[in-house]
C-alpha cells in the first residue's frame, strides 16, 4: 500500500513560494544589519579615541606649523571614516537618515581640489579609478536642470558587465576588490535626499554614473 509523503515546507514544490522567499530575504537583510552595526561599533570605539588624541595633540601645537597641518589631516580622515561608518548605519536602517542641504560645486570642488570628497563622489571617482588600470580618465560634470543638481562621473574603461548590471546598486555586487557597498551605499544616500543615482554603460566605451538632486531654494 502506497502512502502520499507530506508536502514539505523546506523541500519540493512549496521550497520556492513567495512567502518563503520573503522569509529568507527578511532574515538575510536582518543578518547584514546585525553585522553591519557590530562592524561600526568595532570601528568607532579606537576611532574615539584616535580624535581625543588628535585634538590633545592639535592644542599643543601652534596653528599653521607644519606638525599641526599633519595632525589636521588625520583628523580629517578620522572624521570621514566615522561618516562611513555612519552611512553604513543608515543603510542597515540602524538609524535616521541625516537629511539636509548642501552646495553640490563646494563638494566636487573639494574632492577634485583637496581629494577629502564627499561620499558619494568618494565612491563615484573610486569606482572610475577602478575602471582604468591601463589609465585613462575620469571626468566630474556639473549642470542644473531645472529645479535639479545633476554631477555626472564618466570614466573611460571597459564598462560595466551586462551580466552585472541589473544588480550593481544591491550590496556586495562588485567585480574589482573591495566590499560592493559603495554604490548600494551612495544609492540609498542619493533616494534619502530625495534625488537618484543612475548609470549609463556600454562594453568597451566606459560608464556615466549620474546623481540628481533637488536643488535648495537658494541654490544657484
Amino acid at each position: 500500500m502506497q502512502h502520499a509523503a507530506a508536502a514539505s515546507p523546506f523541500f519540493g514544490a512549496d521550497s520556492a513560494t513567495p512567502e518563503r522567499e520573503a522569509l529568507l530575504e527578511a532574515g538575510r537583510l536582518s543578518a547584514f544589519g546585525e553585522l553591519v552595526r557590530g562592524l561600526a561599533h568595532e570601528i568607532n570605539n579606537p576611532l574615539f579615541g584616535m580624535l581625543g588624541l588628535v585634538d590633545l595633540l592639535l592644542a599643543d601645537l601652534a596653528p599653521g606649523s607644519p606638525d599641526h597641518d599633519r595632525l589636521l589631516l588625520v583628523r580629517q580622515s578620522g572624521l570621514e571614516i566615522k561618516e562611513i561608518t555612519h552611512a553604513l548605519l543608515r543603510f542597515a536602517r540602524a538609524e535616521p537618515n541625516d537629511i539636509g542641504t548642501f552646495s553640490l560645486h563646494r563638494i566636487a570642488d573639494e574632492a577634485v581640489q583637496l581629494v577629502r570628497l564627499g561620499q558619494v563622489f568618494l565612491s563615484l571617482l573610486v569606482n572610475a579609478q577602478q575602471a582604468l588600470p591601463a589609465g585613462g580618465t575620469a571626468t566630474i560634470r556639473l549642470e542644473r536642470d531645472g529645479d535639479w543638481a545633476v554631477a555626472s562621473v564618466t570614466d573611460t574603461g571597459d564598462g560595466i558587465d551586462p551580466s552585472i548590471r541589473k544588480h550593481l546598486f544591491e550590496p556586495f555586487t562588485t567585480t574589482k576588490a573591495g566590499t560592493g557597498l559603495g554604490l548600494a551605499a551612495s544609492f540609498e544616500i542619493a533616494r534619502a535626499h530625495g534625488g537618484d543615482l543612475s548609470f549609463v554603460s556600454s562594453v568597451g566605451t566606459g560608464a556615466t554614473f549620474v546623481l540628481k538632486l533637488p536643488l535648495a531654494g537658494d541654490e544657484s
